[in-house]
């Protein structure tokens, strides 16, 4: 949702802290959503809850740490200021945000959280995340090493079919990725099902037909899985065609036992940007 700024009369996200406009200070800002938490301690609880892996996850609550591939969040006591960072491949650090609303740098890293259990349950499926679980016990590790041993088969069998569907089809069983999308200036969200096109004028998404180029090449045109505020469309998940997704919700399906062996990295962080 967007509101006008107290000073130049711009349209803003309600989520923003300053107008990207004139920079003015948003005294209306909508920091965190209803059940979201608050503070540092509050997120740790959360994650813990949760059952997410934070060291696997390289996600360091309340520490400033200095290795590369790390995302955090600490108060620094000398300034007093909540610092929300990002560390790259490099070992670079890129500060999302610095100052003293512990609630906005929370909700900053929530969100983070949110969007990489997003990706990596996509990577995993169900299956593939509950199956560490069948291993806890003598009978079940055997029961499970047959059944991964009949999925092989089974993969490598889909394999060959799957190739074979392609090359006949044209690619037919690829699509694109969920999130937002550049194009000839415009921005697009695709969800899964459909294509919406940001509309400017009444600043509102709408279902649209796109063209064969960004269905071709999608990934060259596509931004982000979540909403930034400086993109010039609106929040999809703000919009009536957004139906709530397990991510955004206190109730995510979260009872996964993760495998400390999982990946974190399955190719969809990118470390070396800011965030």
């Amino acid at each position: 949702m967007k509101i006008p700024c107290e000073y130049c009369g711009q349209m803003i996200p309600e989520t923003a802290q300053v107008c990207p406009h004139c920079g003015a200070a948003n005294s209306r800002v909508k920091r965190t959503a209803y059940g979201v938490p608050t503070t540092i301690e509050e997120l740790r609880d959360y994650c813990r809850r949760h059952n997410l892996p934070l060291q696997d996850m390289r996600v360091f609550l309340g520490e400033d740490y200095r290795g590369a591939r790390a995302f955090g969040i600490y108060r620094d006591e000398r300034t007093g200021n909540f610092i929300v960072y990002k560390n790259k491949a490099d070992g670079s650090r890129a500060v999302r945000y610095e100052g003293d609303d512990e609630a906005y740098a929370v909700n900053e890293l929530y969100l983070k959280i949110n969007e990489r259990v997003a990706e990596q349950k996509r990577h995993l499926g169900e299956k593939g995340a509950r199956g560490a679980k069948e291993a806890k016990t003598p009978e079940g590790f055997v029961g499970l090493l047959v059944k991964r041993l009949i999925r092989v088969m089974v993969f490598q069998t889909l394999i060959v079919i799957l190739i074979a569907a392609i090359v006949v089809c044209g690619g037919f069983f690829s699509g694109p990725s969920c999130g937002y999308y550049d194009y000839r200036g415009s921005t697009y969200y695709y969800d899964a099902s459909r294509w919406y096109e940001w509309d400017d004028y009444v600043e509102s998404w709408s279902p649209t037909q796109v063209d064969q180029e960004l269905k071709k090449n999608a990934d060259d045109y596509y931004q982000t899985y979540g909403w930034r505020e400086d993109y010039e469309a609106g929040d999809f998940t703000e919009s009536s065609y957004y139906s709530e997704k397990e991510w955004e919700s206190d109730d995510w399906d979260y009872d996964y036992d993760w495998d400390s062996g999982d990946s974190w990295d399955s190719g969809y962080d990118d470390w070396d940007s800011d965030w």
